[in-house]
């Protein structure tokens, strides 16, 4: 089982909640040729971001809400500079079992265009989480927020 974990962090003079999978920023399990990562942060939890758009965000990947995106992934990494999934924004198909959380088939998406698979050479395949871990630490999200 992998863990996810919430992270404070700051951007530019921007809040937001950073993602870790197993200890290690989500950014980071996409890898260039040349060992860049992608500049796309976290879409939880954005200082620009009204209190209801990080409630979006976080009810997305609980799949208490549907996706933003037509082809039902969740967004996850988003321009840096605004956080829009319109820029751009790389999304994972987010599946609950009944002890398991699930992210697989990841794209790289806009809202507006068909989505495109992911072109970096290594990037995540699948996640799997412990649901009731899972949901606890995205629950957190607005709590974490608030004292950021």
């Amino acid at each position: 089982m992998n863990t996810i974990t919430l992270k404070p962090a700051t951007w530019k003079d921007r809040n937001y909640l950073e993602i870790e999978v197993d200890g290690k920023l989500l950014a980071h399990y996409f890898v260039g040729r040349h060992g860049a990562h992608p500049s796309q942060l976290s879409a939880v939890s954005w200082s620009s971001s009204s209190t209801r758009v990080v409630d979006a965000v976080v009810a997305q990947l609980l799949g208490k809400e549907r996706s933003v995106l037509e082809s039902g992934r969740v967004p996850v990494l988003v321009c840096e500079e605004c956080g829009d999934v319109g820029c751009g924004a790389f999304a994972v198909r987010v599946s609950f079992a009944d002890a398991v959380v699930h992210w697989s088939d990841w794209a790289y998406e806009n809202g507006r265009e068909p989505a495109q698979q992911v072109e970096w050479p290594t990037h995540p395949d699948e996640f799997e989480f412990d649901r009731h871990v899972y949901e606890n630490e995205l629950r957190r999200a607005p709590i974490i927020r608030r004292d950021v």
